[in-house]
């Protein structure tokens, strides 16, 4: 199988990413695309659950939470749930909240499996002669290999598919007041929380039946508030 400079420079650049500019994106996501047309069927396969991490913001909620599906185009995900978990931290500046989505893709879905290229040979072959050539292109191409398990596709972000949120307890002196824990027992017990791994008020991901819940409670609400609006002004 002949996989071309052409596939090799698509992967890399899109491999080194675009600082958040969705036009760079949009024009990585087209060259990566069309590179991977003529690939073997088996490396636009993914055979085991995906996992994206991605936060949250206000004006994306209905379609993710109310409609349920929020169109991303060419996105990548991981097969590796522990590396999404890990993925850019747990908060960002303006976000409501970061979460990580679980989907299992159709066919038609899948981009290209970065994972399955790294397992052929004759793609690492390639590789390493696209290298060889071009040195400084192909950084990141070998740089992150398939360490992050990366398939790329197309699938959109589902609320009923959200297995985590991320959120932070209350604070310590507060849940010690909530269960009158007085002060001076305090301070042992936070180291004890601590060297158990359990500190308080660290920010962390909810349970997957935390985040759902957390997800009903938000439509519900919603929803109540629509029909509280409707049934003063008489709609």
């Amino acid at each position: 199988m002949n996989f071309s400079d052409e596939l090799m420079h698509a992967l890399a650049n899109w491999q080194r990413g675009w600082r958040e500019n969705q036009e760079k994106r949009e024009q990585l996501s087209n060259e990566l695309s069309t590179a991977v047309e003529d690939l073997d069927l088996k490396f636009k396969k993914v055979s085991s659950i995906c996992y994206r991490k991605r936060f949250l913001h206000n004006g994306e909620l209905v379609d993710i939470i109310l409609k349920d599906e929020k169109k991303e185009g060419v996105v990548s995900w991981t097969i590796d749930k522990e590396f999404a978990e890990r993925f850019k931290d747990l908060k960002k500046d303006g976000a409501v909240s970061g979460a990580i989505f679980e989907h299992y893709p159709s066919d038609d879905e899948v981009v290209v499996n970065i994972c399955e290229l790294w397992k052929d040979a004759g793609f690492i072959s390639a590789a390493n002669d696209f290298k060889e050539k071009y040195p400084e292109e192909s950084k990141p191409l070998f740089y992150f290999r398939d360490s992050q398990g990366e398939v790329v596709l197309t699938s959109p972000l589902k609320a009923s598919e959200i297995i985590a949120l991320t959120g932070a307890s209350s604070p310590f002196d507060d849940l010690c007041d909530q269960v009158g824990i007085p002060e001076m027992q305090r301070d042992d017990l936070f180291r004890e929380l601590v060297e158990s791994g359990q500190t308080p008020g660290e920010l962390r991901y909810t349970s997957r039946e935390g985040a759902q819940q957390i997800i009903d409670n938000t439509v519900r609400k919603i929803y109540e508030k629509v029909q509280t609006y409707k049934s003063k002004h008489g709609i």
